[in-house]
């Protein structure tokens, strides 16, 4: 009982858990193929079951075979998980990637948005000004018209500056726009992760239920119970007329007494 015990906890950590890590796996990250992906993992685990379990009371070369076949479905499987995890943190990565870059996006139509305003006010502040101007010039030129021709010269000197007051407002534009228009790093997104990854998957997954169900084909066609444990096949027993115990699985050191018992009886 203790041995069997120790042969279920040893399949429930090495074959059944990770069996139900790639399927919760298979739910969130291909939903649409999700239950035949479950029910391909139901078959692999059930086969690899059935190899634990009964290869208890199999002949030595049953055995062997069982062993065998544990091994090559849970190397596929461990390949599987492996694979299933770097997808998972792949897609997780793309997805904070997608909402960091939606999250610059809206910053970036804000910066734009609020140059656009800025570029607004500061036309129009720039067509006030010219505005004031003309009408400033206007009325200074109606006044000169008024004076001798010495005084106005004298007076339209000085109006030379203006235009060096406003040459620096269109100075900090470049700066804006080169700004604007610096390239940023391309990012996978997660339907793109998916794609890059299904291929792959789907070949471990046919890997796994291909080895479970040949390996249990096989399995069916050549396996020999050994309930007594004396190292012969019970059809090759009961075909020389010896007794073999469905129920009662004795250690194979009793078995083995039992039979050099026989061996020593009567021939008869």
């Amino acid at each position: 009982m203790n041995y069997g015990w120790r042969k279920l906890i040893l399949f429930t950590f090495i074959v059944l858990l990770p069996a139900i890590v790639v399927g919760i796996s298979n739910f969130f990250v291909f939903p649409d193929s999700a239950l035949s992906a479950t029910l391909m993992l139901i078959v692999t685990v059930g086969v690899s079951g059935i190899f634990t379990y009964f290869s208890g009371d199999a002949t030595a070369r049953i055995r062997r075979y069982c062993i065998g076949a544990d091994v090559v479905i849970c190397v596929i499987l461990c390949v599987n998980l492996g694979s299933h995890w770097l997808l998972a943190r792949e897609v997780s990565a793309a997805k904070q990637g997608v909402e960091e870059r939606h999250t610059e996006e809206d910053r970036e139509e804000q910066r734009k948005a609020a140059e656009a305003e800025r570029q607004l006010a500061l036309n129009k502040s720039a067509s006030d000004l010219a505005k004031a101007q003309a009408n400033a010039s206007y009325a200074e030129s109606r006044r000169l018209a008024q004076l001798p021709i010495e005084q106005r010269r004298e007076r339209v000197a000085p109006r030379a500056p203006k235009q060096a007051a406003t040459a620096p407002a269109s100075g900090p534009m470049p700066e804006v726009k080169a700004e604007a228009t610096s390239p940023s790093t391309p990012r996978l997104t997660p339907d793109q992760v998916r794609e890059r990854w299904w291929w792959f998957l789907t070949a471990l997954a046919f890997a796994e239920v291909f080895a479970a169900v040949l390996g249990g084909a096989i399995l069916a066609g050549i396996w020999e119970w050994d309930r007594n444990h004396d190292g012969i096949a019970d059809y090759l027993q009961q075909g020389r007329g010896v007794y073999v115990s469905t129920t009662a699985q004795p250690v194979e050191g009793f078995a083995r007494a039992s039979k050099n018992e026989r061996s020593h009886a009567d021939p008869k």
